[in-house]
């Protein structure tokens, strides 16, 4: 090689150092407050024997509205609180059910493509099972317009980041619960701050 051809490369090289030395440094990511308003799909099942004069199980569809509001850090921690109800309503008929949930979580978000994040959370929840028309019974067979208790989750979460602060996604949602289960389904918007 020429000494032309040297001086050309070095050159090159001198000047791709120094566009890199302009380039602004990425800002470092810091740890974000978050919150997430999300809805979607309940599935309840509600155990035979739970119903007053019902003897079999019951299976519902509803509608969940709700929202989450958090922390999370750089290295993928996050901890959140949460207050959801599903609404099952039948139009022509007064048998309506609500399950009101307020949780507790803490999760991992786990980078695994370019902007997108697998989530796990496991968590617990206060629950209340309440009917308008129906009359429920706990496990000694007493008779209550409401139930409530505490029970154990695990929920998953498929996200992607739009940008810094703002991402879409679905949750997925497991819950033993006293009166039986809860299974459920969302989409979720969350807002960084």
């Amino acid at each position: 090689m020429g000494i032309s051809k040297w001086l050309v490369a070095a050159a090159a090289m001198c000047g791709a150092a120094h566009a890199q030395a302009q380039a602004p440094a990425p800002t470092p990511e810091k740890t974000m407050a978050y919150i997430t308003p999300f809805g979607g799909y309940t599935h309840l099942k509600i155990d035979p024997g739970r119903i007053y004069s019902e003897p079999d199980e019951a299976k519902l569809d509803a509608f969940q509205l709700g929202a989450a509001f958090g922390f999370r850090w750089p290295f993928g921690l996050m901890i959140e609180v949460a207050h959801s109800a599903s609404v099952h309503a039948e139009l022509f008929n007064s048998d309506d059910f609500d399950l009101e949930q307020n949780s507790g979580a803490v999760g991992w978000r786990i980078p695994f493509a370019d902007g997108w994040h697998f989530i796990p959370k496991v968590g617990r929840e206060h629950w209340t099972l309440s009917s308008n028309h129906r009359v429920l019974l706990d496990e000694e067979g007493e008779r209550h317009k409401s139930l409530d208790d505490w029970s154990n989750f695990w929920e998953l979460g498929l996200t992607r980041e739009i940008n810094r602060k703002v991402s879409l996604g679905v949750n997925f949602r497991d819950v033993d619960e006293q009166f039986g289960h809860s299974r459920s389904g969302t989409f979720v918007a969350s807002f960084a701050f």
